[in-house]
């Protein structure tokens, strides 16, 4: 299982580097990536980071991690200002790819309900993937060339 992620209309606010660290410790089984795009090019919608985890990773922990991301990063942007579309954009890719999106902070701002929409959504997926694809998956991101793994 493969999570694609960006921080959004935050950029100035949150550090992608101190983000990642937190997500580091709350997904202790995720192995992430941050973007590294290469010099004079151009790109278009990248995310900016990715974790791959087994698909036997526990749902609720997934869950919890994301959610702690948005309490600790995106929710204080958003009480101090409420006008404010500060999120935390999230995309689960299966290995039989199909796919869940959410939007934390926009759409969902209630920790249970995003809890339990996440869980029925990893539900309702493919999740039978081996450890040679996430392996594989893995292996595939680190020679793109466009990706540095933080943990």
């Amino acid at each position: 299982m493969l999570l694609l992620g960006v921080i959004a209309n935050a950029s100035q606010e949150i550090s992608l580097d101190e983000f990642l660290a937190f997500l580091a410790d709350e997904l202790p089984e995720a192995v992430l990536f941050k973007f590294q795009p290469e010099y004079d090019k151009v790109y278009a919608s990248v995310p900016s980071w990715r974790a791959v985890l087994s698909d036997a990773a526990a749902f609720i922990t997934i869950a919890n991690g994301l959610w702690q991301a948005y309490d600790r990063f995106i929710k204080p942007i958003r009480d101090s200002n409420p006008s404010s579309n500060a999120a935390i954009l999230v995309q689960i890719k299966t290995h039989s790819d199909e796919y869940a999106y959410f939007n934390i902070g926009s759409d969902v701002k209630d920790k249970n309900i995003f809890i339990s929409s996440f869980e029925a959504s990893l539900n309702s997926l493919n999740l039978n993937s081996t450890s040679e694809a996430t392996s594989q998956e893995i292996q595939d991101i680190e020679c793109s060339g466009n990706w540095i793994q933080v943990k």
